[in-house]
């Protein structure tokens, strides 16, 4: 392999590398964000900001007023009245809507409507209809929810499959340059290997970056760890197959050099 071919390997792999490490990044963010996930790290945030959690970690002046455990016992001090000609009561709270049913009426535990309360406007504040595009939201919008909505988790995982587009490209790339075929198998894996090393320290970069939405960190890697474990199996696979195919090779064609040299040598 030549000079400008090599060279073009080595480049094409430094490239490769920054775009696996965007794209385990991405991956975290993306699937981090989907509704299950987010349903389970939210809670304790909305909990906190209604006075039910004991924190202290979340920054009023982000916020605001946001209480809906008050809410929620508002709705149960009407609710008898309501549910005798009616089989919910709906109201809404800070532009998110609230159903409650009328078998919570007679309930002897006022944390029933209290959760229900909580599981109705945290399932608004994902699928809510945000009229921004993803980065004016931060400006457009008095509360930060808009960054675990299904909005945030398309958007991130929009940014991955371009990340996995140019990837592969890459890959391609440095399959078309190398004169082993292996050896693209070998270097895809090792660079995906070094690339999920740094995906260890995301949390301390999120978090020097985050400022007062730090509180939100938690939510944003919640599959660091899928994503870790994944990335580096499959990049030791990747290597793996490409040493078992590179020595076949080997093997393979000193076989062939021996079988000439036989062929030479009777006649």
């Amino acid at each position: 392999m030549g000079f400008i071919k090599k060279s073009s390997v080595v480049f094409f792999s430094f490239l490769l590398f920054f775009s696996f490490l965007a794209l385990n990044s991405l991956f975290i963010l993306g699937s981090s964000l989907k509704y299950d996930n987010v349903n389970d790290g939210i809670y304790p945030i909305v909990k906190e900001l209604s006075g039910t959690g004991g924190g202290n970690l979340i920054p009023k002046e982000v916020i605001g007023e946001f209480n809906l455990t008050k809410a929620a016992e508002d709705a149960r001090d009407v609710l008898k009245e309501h549910c005798k000609n009616n089989t919910d009561y709906s109201f809404t709270y800070e532009e998110y809507s609230v159903s409650i049913p009328c078998k919570y009426a007679n309930s002897t535990n006022p944390e029933e409507i209290i959760n229900k309360t909580f599981d109705d406007v945290i399932y608004d504040i994902y699928y809510k209809d945000y009229d921004c595009s993803f980065w004016d939201c931060f400006s457009k919008t008095e509360q930060p929810f808009f960054l675990v909505s299904e909005k945030a988790h398309y958007y991130w995982m929009n940014k991955f499959y371009i990340s996995l587009l140019v990837s592969a490209i890459l890959i391609f790339l440095i399959f078309l340059l190398v004169e082993h075929k292996p050896n693209t198998l070998i270097i895809t894996g090792a660079l995906l290997v070094l690339s999920v090393l740094p995906l260890l320290k995301l949390g301390d970069l999120i978090f020097a970056i985050a400022g007062k939405f730090s509180f939100l960190i938690n939510l944003f890697l919640s599959s660091t760890k899928t994503v870790f474990w994944f990335s580096l199996i499959l990049g030791v696979i990747l290597i793996i197959i490409g040493i078992v195919l590179r020595v076949r090779g080997i093997e393979n064609t000193k076989q062939k050099i021996s079988k000439k040299e036989a062929k030479e040598k009777g006649k």
